[in-house]
């Protein structure tokens, strides 16, 4: 669809890879928003997609009444395919949604408001992302990590490290003068631009008005691999930022040079219960409690995840081989 020449205020930019289905609710959800369709427009980035992802865009973008437009991306990382829909945005602002996050009815318009409402361009939006209903939480391995830990005012200011790209907006022109996402990094790069971005002055605020739903089915190897990803991702963060390492030892639970005496001890302690011989039986015994005391059982899900990050980490740092890119 074409804007008549209009230039949106806000563009949309979405990467995508193999995730049709959950793409489909998102896009939808876009076209029902309560705002003008020419105050912003929506930039899909297929990233390599062996699914329909791109048969089903080609024609969503023939039918859509949006201003919608598809890129392909280069498939090296997520924050890769943001960089190059930022590349192509025309908005003043940037709104980060994920291929599985799907918006209210009023987030673009929320979003466009709260925007509009600050002098300059030092400011990030950060909305709410909670877990679908439609999916059964027994079934999912990662029920906590969606909601943020803070307080459900209608908006506050928070620290840059509770920034992720699920539902986000910020000015282009911030973005990018500090350069982007890390396209290296195929975990944590949310986390990592945040950083650039607060030293560069940017100050993050949390609207738990603006609503999204996550709905991302996730099974239980799944979120071992994603911890794994992180754990890689950081260690090559670790290696490239030296001035946070004793933040992001603190922030993810790894062991590093940079941490106090005590915290290094309590690591070691807990290496003595939580190891490579423990895991199997701390992973079964949480598959068996899941239907029956649920709340152990995700304890016992979350000192996995945890685990798979730590060893990911040490292991990454301590390869000679691991330089530069980080791979899934």
């Amino acid at each position: 669809m074409t804007t008549l020449g209009l230039t949106p205020r806000i563009s949309v930019v979405i990467p995508a890879r193999n995730q049709l289905e959950s793409l489909k609710k998102v896009l939808h959800a876009l076209e029902r928003q309560d705002c003008s369709r020419y105050s912003f427009e929506v930039i899909v980035v297929d990233d390599r997609s062996t699914d329909d992802t791109a048969r089903y865009l080609l024609v969503f973008c023939k039918e859509t009444n949006m201003n919608c437009r598809i890129l392909q991306g280069a498939g090296v990382s997520a924050g890769e395919a943001r960089n190059q829909g930022v590349a192509e945005a025309q908005g003043e602002y940037i709104l980060f949604l994920d291929a599985d996050t799907i918006p209210n009815r009023d987030l673009v318009r929320r979003h466009l408001q709260l925007q509009n409402g600050i002098s300059g361009d030092k400011e990030c939006i950060i909305g709410r992302v909670s877990m679908s209903p439609d999916l059964a939480v027994i079934n999912q391995a990662r029920l906590w990590e969606t909601e943020l830990n803070v307080k459900k005012k209608q908006l506050q200011e928070v620290e840059w490290w509770i920034f992720r790209t699920a539902n986000t907006s910020l000015s282009r022109a911030k973005y990018i003068e500090c350069g982007g996402f890390n396209s290296r990094l195929v975990a944590a790069e949310d986390t990592e631009i945040a950083s650039r971005l607060s030293k560069a002055g940017v100050r993050f605020y949390y609207d738990h008005l603006i609503k999204a739903v996550h709905y991302h089915p996730m099974s239980l190897l799944d979120f071992m691999r994603k911890g794994s990803m992180y754990g890689k991702a950081v260690a090559c963060w670790y290696r490239e930022a030296p001035e946070l390492r004793k933040a992001l030892a603190a922030r993810y639970g790894v062991y590093a040079f940079e941490i106090s005496r005590l915290k290094k001890l309590k690591y070691i302690f807990r290496a003595l219960f939580v190891n490579r011989l423990t895991m199997p039986f701390i992973i079964f015994l949480g598959q068996a409690l899941r239907s029956i005391f649920f709340e152990v059982s995700d304890r016992l899900y979350w000192c996995a995840y945890k685990y798979r990050i730590r060893r990911a980490f040490r292991d990454w740092l301590s390869s000679p081989s691991q330089v530069g890119t980080v791979s899934n």
